[in-house]
């Protein structure tokens, strides 16, 4: 998806740059509120992100489709008729994505690996993926585990949030999966 929204990025501004027209550089409020909502959830964001792709897909196809109908400037329509399928396939995944949610933990496939299915962590390994928390959220997390002195918090390439922490007295390197999984070690 990410990949997708960037082509059709670059595509409308190469659009409106031969039109002479000006792409805006700022999200509108909207988005810039719920995007402030995410950012500053306690919870993990899964199920309010999912709802805000739902909403977001079927307003982004049914602009498309309209405009590719009944739009005024004919490469913007043309734009807009060629991106409704790539829409159409997202509104599709995130709609799979959240029968996949409402149907809770069994759903999960045997393929994923060492997806948490049931409230108990994995408290074997780290599983590196897109990191949706935020380091505030992350820190947040890690400290309701039990630990103290949260500090030197950094996302690595692998989506795991590292850093020190206190635990039981002792110095602890601790890591944060995408799922939400504390592994820690005693330095």
């Amino acid at each position: 998806m990410i990949d997708d929204h960037g082509a059709a990025n670059a595509k409308l501004e190469s659009v409106a740059g031969d039109q002479k027209l000006k792409v805006p550089t700022q999200m509108d409020a909207k988005h810039k509120t719920d995007l402030e909502k995410l950012q500053s959830a306690k919870a993990p964001v899964d199920e309010p992100y999912v709802e805000m792709q739902r909403t977001a897909h079927a307003d982004a196809v049914k602009l498309f489709e309209s405009y590719s109908r009944d739009g005024d400037n004919a490469a913007l329509k043309s734009f807009a008729k060629d991106t409704v399928p790539t829409l159409k396939a997202h509104q599709q995944m995130v709609e799979d994505i959240a029968s996949k949610m409402a149907a809770g933990p069994s759903s999960t496939s045997s393929t994923t690996p060492a997806v948490n299915t049931t409230d108990t962590p994995n408290t074997g390994a780290l599983v590196p993926g897109a990191n949706s928390f935020t380091e505030d959220q992350a820190r947040s997390r890690i400290q309701d585990a039990g630990y103290s002195d949260v500090s030197d918090l950094k996302k690595d390439d692998q989506g795991i949030w590292r850093g020190q922490a206190m635990k039981n007295g002792k110095s602890t390197a601790v890591g944060l999966d995408y799922q939400g999984n504390i592994v820690a070690s005693t330095n």
